[in-house]
């Protein structure tokens, strides 16, 4: 018999934990409730969907009643894994509701990252299950990739992009976060009239430390990220080896470290 914290994990305060009674199970944000059920994972509300964004898989967003948009972002594997289980999972507790409880700490820690608003597992057959997170819309935001590639020759513009990026990670490590999977896709850069702002997302895999993430996985991390970054720019056009040892300056110099 599986316990509540395998079967729910420990959902962070303010969330409501419903079933129906089908074996599926959505943990959702109390003032989100009235308007975010079941149908929003299943996708089933009838109409066209509206597929602005794109990870593993398309992200569905829909209009909320305040006029905030809400993404459902489905889980996926990715490597290997992908050919074979594709958007089948079979872990305790289930990874979207370990994502929204991760999340919800790091915010409340004061990392920028986004705001959750659900968190909904489907069953498949047996423990195997399909799963979804729902996020806020973050307004004027852009993942890092595609701002690099916004307009390279704007120095600018790329090294306020930098610093922002590099404060961010270094304040997730000092606050004890090691991110397994950090890449140009899971950051987030958001612009505004007078500065750039970093965020970082996807932590259904996190790690979280008391005190400070320690010095070689921290390192671990900025190279996963340069991976990320010679994988999708192996020319180097957007992010020079230049612009790279910049962010690292600009990382080790971060305030607060």
């Amino acid at each position: 018999m599986l316990t509540e914290k395998a079967l729910w994990g420990v959902p962070p305060d303010g969330f409501r934990k419903l079933t129906d009674g089908r074996g599926n199970r959505l943990i959702v944000r109390e003032d989100r409730a009235g308007e975010i059920d079941f149908s929003i994972c299943r996708n089933d509300r009838g109409g066209a969907p509206d597929y602005r964004y794109h990870g593993r898989s398309p992200i569905e967003a829909v209009r909320l009643r305040d006029g905030d948009t809400a993404l459902v972002r489905p889980y996926r594997h990715g490597g290997l894994l992908r050919a074979f289980t594709r958007d089948c999972f079979f872990s305790r507790p289930p990874r979207p509701f370990r994502e929204l409880a991760i999340t919800e700490e790091l915010r409340r820690r004061g990392l920028r990252t986004v705001e959750v608003y659900a968190a909904c597992v489907q069953r498949v057959c047996g423990p195997f299950y399909r799963g979804c997170l729902v996020t806020r819309e973050l307004r004027d935001a852009k993942d890092l990739w595609a701002a690099l590639q916004e307009d390279p020759a704007g120095r600018g513009t790329l090294r306020s992009v930098l610093k922002a990026t590099a404060e961010t990670l270094r304040a997730m490590h000092r606050e004890g976060v090691y991110h397994s999977d950090l890449n140009l896709k899971n950051i987030l850069v958001r612009f505004t009239t007078d500065r750039v702002d970093g965020y970082v997302i996807d932590f259904d895999k996190a790690s979280l430390f008391l005190g400070k993430v320690p010095p070689a996985l921290a390192q671990k991390n900025l190279n996963r990220l340069r991976r990320s970054a010679l994988k999708l720019d192996p020319e180097q056009r957007y992010l020079s080896a230049a612009s790279w040892n910049e962010f690292l300056e600009f990382y080790h110099d971060a305030t607060g470290a």
